[in-house]
């Protein structure tokens, strides 16, 4: 069988897609399950966040506003602008030292109304420019935005080693003049503002922006250039807002090391899975062709061949089906070779028979014409034993037209008892002559239905070979039990048995191991016991204690329904 052709190659590829393919569809669908994870992420979640966030840094402002608004209105403050020098009082001196150190905060700043530095209050944080440096302290190139009468000015990013910062700044008015005479600014850490931007939402895949004019800053205050993509929250400024910038390598970073995982999970079993059905349908296939062989060597009429297939699934079963239909068709090859064997001979005895019975019956009835005439008494025993060889030629004769045309059978039911008894009367004349015992055993109730002819034939032919067979000494028992449907009566001999090798061919036609006969004894009981729907069946045991041969022959009890039909 070419494995292109073969079924087992077509199971083998089947069975590999139908498990590899939807561990590969599981794979696909992970991919779009993170996908659809990552726009999950990305959604309602994310925009609460970035509110939430824009509502802290807008507070965080909104109180820096008020604290600065709060000063400028202090009594006495706008003085510290004024041209001239003027030293402000303890109070004011006390108020400003306190609102400075305030952790947020480097200082707090005074401009003019042109917007020159004037005075400066470190607080604790101050460091660098306007407070310890020597390079000078500019705003005029930073972004303003407007927050009411306040304004917000920067952010200044950290470089050359300084904090960055950004200033809120509020206008001083004399008196109750509209004049801006000068500017209170609170020098804030832009550190303290960007920390408002609050844990990483999703750490590793979203980062937290705070978008300025002046540049974009990340939760410590540190510039950062946005290089991916950016999901804007609500102002709280004009151009002020925040963001959360997607790094995709953070967001699928954990996706990814499963889906390698599953990647090789998927590989691994599809490669086991193939494995797995390679190897079965390789064992598919040795079974196949085992049952290939038997079949061909069954067809090539070697109907002995056994497949040996000792499991119990559906290959066994077919294996054990071929096993007992290679059993049955040697039955039926055997029983059709004997039955074309019975009908040649029975055709060739009756033709034989017919050539030589009337011939026969001439040359008797000379023999005896010819003993009434002859004085001499030698030739008297002469013809008389002519006339016995002829008698037992005649014998021959009549069992040769019994074997080729056998009498249909006229089947009654039988008490066989009595049957069994009148057939040990037959034959005991020839076994008291031996000294043999004829034993009977049977249930008086118990019947058959068969032709009494043919049973008292088939019984007498038994139990005269049973006598013949048995030396002086042994016994020869007929006996009968009922069997289920059937009723079995057995003929039983302590005789010199049966070789194995002959038992199968002592029902052929004209085979016998015996001086005298023809062989066709247990052929003809054969015969007429499946004519009237038995079976016979003989066991032998040649050597040993209990040796001797049993015969059985198993006939209906019953007349059957619709035995007499044409059908049947």
């Amino acid at each position: 069988m070419a494995i292109q052709n073969s079924i087992v190659r077509r199971y083998l590829i089947l069975s590999v897609l139908a498990s590899v393919l939807p561990v590969l569809l599981i794979g696909v669908l992970y991919d779009r399950f993170t996908g659809a994870a990552l726009e999950q992420l990305l959604g309602e979640k994310v925009t609460t966040h970035l509110t939430a966030t824009a509502n802290r840094l807008g507070a965080y402002l909104e109180a820096r506003r008020y604290q600065v608004e709060t000063l400028a209105n202090y009594p006495g403050m706008a003085g510290l602008v004024r041209p001239g020098k003027q030293a402000e009082s303890d109070e004011l001196k006390a108020l400003l030292q306190i609102e400075s150190d305030l952790p947020d905060l480097y200082g707090i700043l005074f401009f003019d109304a042109d917007g020159l530095l004037q005075r400066v209050i470190p607080g604790q944080a101050a460091s660098g420019p306007p407070y310890w440096a020597d390079h000078p302290f500019a705003t005029s190139r930073l972004p303003i935005a407007q927050l009411g009468e306040t304004h917000v000015i920067g952010p200044q990013p950290a470089v050359n080693g300084d904090s960055g910062w950004l200033l809120v700044r509020h206008p001083l008015r004399a008196g109750n003049a509209e004049q801006v005479v000068g500017y209170i600014a609170l020098h804030v850490r832009l550190a303290s503002l960007t920390e408002q931007l609050g844990l990483n939402p999703a750490a590793g895949a979203l980062q937290p922006i705070l978008q300025t004019p002046a540049g974009s800053f990340n939760a410590v205050g540190l510039a950062v250039s946005g290089g991916g993509r950016q999901i804007p929250g609500p102002d709280i400024l004009p151009g002020w807002r925040p963001l959360l910038e997607v790094e995709a390598a953070g967001v699928l970073k954990s996706f990814a090391a499963e889906r390698r995982v599953l990647l090789i999970a998927v590989l691994t079993g599809a490669a086991l899975v193939a494995l797995v059905f390679y190897r079965l349908s390789r064992y598919l296939r040795r079974r196949i062709g085992t049952l290939v062989e038997g079949a061909e060597a069954i067809a090539a009429g070697e109907l002995g061949h056994r497949i040996a297939d000792r499991g119990d699934d559906e290959i066994a079963t077919v294996a054990h089906a071929f096993d007992a239909m290679s059993s049955r068709l040697a039955e039926v090859l055997e029983q059709a070779v004997r039955m074309e064997k019975l009908a040649v001979l029975g055709t060739f005895a009756t033709g034989i028979a017919h050539e030589i019975r009337n011939p026969l019956a001439a040359i008797k009835t000379s023999v005896q014409a010819l003993a009434r005439r002859e004085q001499d008494d030698k030739r008297v025993q002469l013809l008389a034993g002519m006339e016995r060889e002829i008698d037992r030629l005649a014998g021959v004769v009549s069992d040769l037209v019994d074997f080729g045309r056998p009498r249909p059978p006229a089947p009654a039911e039988i008490a066989v008892r009595d049957a069994l008894q009148r057939i040990a009367g037959l034959v005991a004349p020839e076994a008291a002559g031996k000294g043999l015992p004829v034993a009977c055993d049977a249930d008086p109730a118990l019947t058959l239905y068969a032709d009494p002819d043919h049973l008292q034939q088939i019984v007498l032919n038994l139990a005269l070979n049973a006598v013949q067979a048995t030396p002086a000494g042994g016994s020869v028992r007929l006996a009968a039990a009922a069997d289920g449907s059937n009723t079995v009566v057995e003929v039983r001999d302590t005789g010199c048995g049966i070789p194995p090798e002959l038992l199968e061919r002592v029902s052929e036609p004209f085979f016998t191991t015996k001086t005298k006969g023809v062989g066709l004894g247990l052929s003809i009981s054969r015969q007429l016991c499946e004519l009237n729907g038995g079976t016979m069946q003989i066991e032998s045991t040649p050597d040993g204690e209990h040796r001797g041969t049993v015969v059985r022959v198993a006939l209906p009890r019953h007349r059957k329904p619709h035995a007499d039909h044409p059908d049947h």
